[in-house]
């Protein structure tokens, strides 16, 4: 009987374990796909019209402070993804070649089921996911 109730709770606590680091996972590819959109976003800010075909010398190239202005708008005018992390901050957002967006996130998320063995964690983890676009 003491062998079983041992059991049983191990079990529980495993159960417990991986509903949160599931949790977790879930919320970093979240995070991945609102970067995704926000880097899209930013690359769309200068229309393709714009921009010179692959060895022409013009066309308009995105700047660093127009990717990072349509990043923070971005966030700014979608909240309700970023809704479930606490602090959802822009931690890059730039353009190497003045085609790409590059943009960073970073969150903090709370795992889903907090007992005693999740305490270390109570105050959050901290995910960060990277996008990339390029204009066409």
């Amino acid at each position: 009987m003491v062998l079983s109730l041992g059991f049983a709770v191990l079990a529980i606590l495993l159960v417990l374990v991986v509903a949160a680091a599931t949790g977790v996972h879930l919320d970093r590819k979240r995070l991945l796909a609102v970067a995704d959109l926000a880097a899209l976003s930013a690359a769309d800010q200068v229309g393709a019209r714009y921009f010179a075909e692959p060895g022409d010398a013009g066309g308009v190239p995105l700047t660093d402070a127009a990717v990072r202005a349509a990043v923070e708008q971005y966030v700014r005018d979608h909240p309700d993804p970023a809704a479930r992390w606490d602090a959802v901050r822009v931690l890059e957002a730039s353009t190497p070649d003045g085609r790409t967006a590059v943009v960073r996130l970073g969150a903090v998320t709370r795992p889903v089921l907090v007992t005693w063995v999740l305490a270390p964690w109570t105050d959050g983890i901290a995910l960060e996911a990277e996008g990339a676009a390029r204009a066409s």
